[in-house]
């Protein structure tokens, strides 16, 4: 059930993006599922930020599907005077909390967030959603440095590891590399509903900052476009979203 619903999900990504001729369906179909139980069970008492903001078309169709977007604003997607650009404004859509794009910022602004809110005395925690190129940011380490020495508990940070360094330098013994600065990484498949779920409660629950590594695949769920680079940015064909929409089986 679930699967045909993020399937579905999928389908309206790929037509939106064929509507305006461009989208990076490969980077939102990497964290759908992580998108979905954030939507669905935890975003109203936490706060969210997309550290990937060229994903955003993934958290707009997340947002239709659980009726916080309208179907018009959704279908202006791309459109000149649209709230949902390629990337999030969050002067349009507070939900985003920080406009982000440029890789490496989202995180950061995260951490001073979760900082406020603990000096504020307000018990809610910020849900960061990096992408895993964002590690080759200084601004990343240099955050999770600060996370450590003012002790921000209040923060989970989740990494899209769809393996997109592939093209750049590698990271080794990433989980190892991350310990330095947190004691609590939960590393799971981050196509799996349930183990999605159950790290992301266990971590909202522990009074500590924690990290889930989740590994994905670039442009899940569609065969011809897993770990396929022509795919971070494209559009689909009319003969391709005809393809598309019955490998989805819908």
């Amino acid at each position: 059930m679930i699967k045909k619903e993020i399937n579905l999900i999928r389908y309206n990504i790929l037509k939106s993006c064929f509507n305006v001729k461009e989208g990076h369906i490969g980077s939102a179909f990497s964290i759908l599922e992580i998108l979905y139980i954030i939507f669905k069970k935890y975003i109203n008492k936490n706060y969210f930020v997309l550290s990937k903001g060229h994903a955003a078309i993934g958290v707009y169709a997340i947002m239709q599907h659980f009726k916080l977007l309208s179907k018009k604003d959704y279908n202006s997607f791309g459109k000149f005077n649209s709230k949902l650009g390629g990337h999030p404004d969050s002067s349009k859509l507070p939900i985003f909390n920080f406009s982000t794009g440029s890789l490496g910022h989202g995180f950061p602004n995260s951490a001073g967030f979760a900082y406020g809110l603990k000096q504020k005395k307000i018990n809610k925690k910020v849900i960061c959603l990096i992408g895993d190129q964002e590690l080759m940011e200084g601004t990343t380490w240099e955050t999770l440095h600060i996370i450590e020495n003012f002790k921000i508990k209040n923060l989970l940070l989740i990494i899209d590891r769809n393996k997109s360094d592939f093209r750049s330098i590698k990271f080794i013994k990433l989980k190892k590399k991350l310990s330095v600065y947190c004691d609590k990484i939960h590393e799971i498949n981050g196509h799996n509903i349930s183990k999605i779920d159950s790290a992301i409660k266990k971590c909202l629950k522990n009074k500590s900052f924690n990290i889930v590594i989740a590994n994905t695949i670039k442009g899940y769920g569609i065969k011809s476009m897993k770990n396929n680079p022509a795919w971070h940015h494209k559009a689909p064909t009319l003969e391709e979203l005809k393809k598309f929409k019955l490998e989805l089986k819908l």
